[in-house]
């Protein structure tokens, strides 16, 4: 057996069964299980429990700080949109280099997500934190179980295999450019902030939510590239969903849906781990696919609407974010001076010497 055909068994069996026990089980928020479960099937290995743990830890502590947010800063905007600050510029400078994977993802969510559903009452937001680490746990045990039973142990070792070279792997920005990188995330995802939360905009909070996302992945060399990647990707995962919504329509029955996620997922799995240029949007898409099927499934007669609304937010939120990166990297550019001024005061390092070469 190939390790190409034990990576698309594994995503794709794994996805499956967790839609069908999160969906049939229907406990709250429980379409983020097989979200959490795809991103650690995607992998290439088990992340193991001491970086499971981790993970789970950071969430808690990241919900901990969005609970304290609604609780005690939102109502003060002088003293709430500072901490916002601050907490993204630590998230997007600190845990791009050191720490787990995918936690700046879970640590963004966790502080985004919490206080502007706290528009909905205290009670909501922290029900809403407790069911995001049940379903973050729910995710790491279903992709622990199939990394389990189906290991890239089973493949065997076949000569087309070792001759593929990984692409090679691009050079980390010094610390000075990762200060300009997480500046630069900081500025656009806390506009979003800004604007969602004064305009009270809890019923479009997915749209937010990848913003943030979103602007934590400037690149060195061009923002336009990542924003034409992401949008890429949204075009595939919502597509896809529209397909899969209709059908659902068609035949609104549980097994159906298990059928034709199993389908979806085989689809995406052979694109995913085809090794091409288009991989990494298609592993982009397939988490749209879920995050919008999940939130669309089992609501009420104007399913439709939202539907379609959910597909209006993302597209929103990558235009959004392109536009502002773009705005805010040519702002940042040309005033390398400042950067240098902040980087001095931050890290108390003298490039004083450095500037005159």
């Amino acid at each position: 057996m190939q390790l190409r055909t034990i990576q698309i068994a594994r995503l794709s069996v794994g996805l499956t069964v967790s839609v069908a026990v999160a969906y049939g089980s229907a406990w709250m928020l429980s379409f983020l299980t097989p979200i959490f479960t795809f991103l650690f099937l995607a992998m290439p290995r088990w992340v193991g429990a001491r970086m499971a743990f981790q993970l789970l830890f950071r969430l808690a502590y990241s919900l901990l700080i969005g609970i304290i947010i609604a609780e005690f800063f939102l109502q003060y905007p002088l003293l709430c949109i500072p901490l916002y600050a601050l907490i993204f510029f630590v998230i997007y400078y600190n845990d791009t280099q050191t720490a787990p994977p995918m936690s700046t993802l879970f640590m963004t969510l966790a502080v985004t997500m919490i206080p502007i559903m706290s528009f909905s009452g205290a009670a909501v937001s922290h029900t809403i934190a407790l069911y995001l680490l049940v379903n973050m746990f729910g995710g790491l045990l279903f992709a622990w179980v199939f990394h389990l039973f189906l290991p890239d142990s089973l493949a065997k070792s076949l000569p087309e295999q070792k001759s593929v070279t990984p692409p090679a792997q691009a050079t980390p920005p010094d610390a000075q450019e990762r200060v300009r990188l997480a500046l630069t995330s900081t500025i656009v995802a806390l506009t979003a902030i800004i604007i969602f939360f004064s305009l009270n905009l809890a019923q479009y909070a997915l749209a937010m939510i990848y913003i943030c996302f979103m602007a934590g992945t400037p690149n060195t060399n061009a923002s336009v590239v990542v924003m034409k990647a992401n949008a890429t990707a949204t075009c595939i995962g919502g597509v896809a969903v529209i397909i899969a919504y209709n059908l659902l329509v068609a035949v609104p029955t549980y097994p159906f849906l298990i059928i034709l996620t199993l389908l979806f997922c085989l689809f995406f799995s052979s694109k995913i781990f085809a090794g091409s240029k288009n991989s990494a949007a298609f592993s982009s898409g397939l988490t749209t696919f879920l995050v919008l099927l999940g939130s669309s499934t089992g609501v009420d007669q104007s399913a439709s609407a939202n539907f379609y609304l959910r597909i209006a937010q993302v597209l929103f939120a990558g235009i959004f974010t392109l536009g502002a990166l773009i705005i805010v990297e040519h702002i940042s550019r040309p005033r390398k001076s400042i950067i240098r001024w902040l980087y001095r005061k931050l890290f108390k390092i003298d490039t004083v010497s450095s500037d005159t070469k």
